[in-house]
């Protein structure tokens, strides 16, 4: 009978389990300490502002490190994830419960509309390295753009003047101005279409 191997004992025969055995790498933060605590403000002490004094929200972008122009409207259900890394022109109007997952910097010209529900994603993480490093990636959205209901944006998308994402569309890539989007992927499309 085969004596059982206890679980808690390493193999030296084992590969994997051997003394050549490769530890896991160490996942680091991205992020300062001085950035989690205003984060973390940003997430309890502004978020009660943010919700019940429209008004106040281009304001508190601003005193959270955002760049915010005049006439700048957003809906108390937009989620922001790093106000800092936020800028926008004069006019721009953002949706009920769109998201600016502002990992990396987002730019938002004078007079887009972002719509309901639109997820803009400036940020990735490295597939080909084991600790899937932060990537914040940008994105920048052009003047009198409109970005539809549900549309996804994703990291490094650069959008000219003037053009239209179509609701649910989804832009992996960039496009100059004047460019009507719509599908997934996402594809110019003629203006009579």
């Amino acid at each position: 009978m085969a004596p059982e191997l206890n679980h808690s004992q390493t193999d030296p025969t084992n590969p994997v389990q051997g003394r050549d055995a490769v530890p896991p790498p160490v996942r680091r933060s991205v992020w300062t300490a001085r950035q989690k605590v205003v984060r973390i403000l940003w997430d309890t002490v502004a978020r009660p502002f943010w919700v019940c004094l429209p008004g106040l929200r281009p304001g508190l972008l601003r005193l959270f490190g955002g760049e915010i122009g005049k006439n700048c409207a957003f809906a108390g259900s937009v989620e922001i994830t790093i106000p800092w890394h936020i800028r926008c022109g004069e006019g721009v109007r953002v949706g009920e419960r769109a998201i600016l997952y502002g990992l990396g910097p987002i730019t938002i010209g004078s007079g887009t509309v972002i719509d309901y529900r639109a997820h803009l994603c400036a940020g990735t993480h490295d597939m080909t390295d084991s600790r899937f490093p932060l990537l914040k990636t940008p994105i920048t959205i052009g003047e009198g753009c409109f970005i539809g209901i549900d549309a996804y944006i994703a990291p490094e998308v650069v959008l000219g003047d003037g053009c239209r994402v179509w609701p649910r569309a989804s832009v992996y890539r960039s496009f100059p101005a004047g460019t009507s989007l719509r599908g997934n992927p996402a594809k110019p499309i003629e203006p009579d279409a």
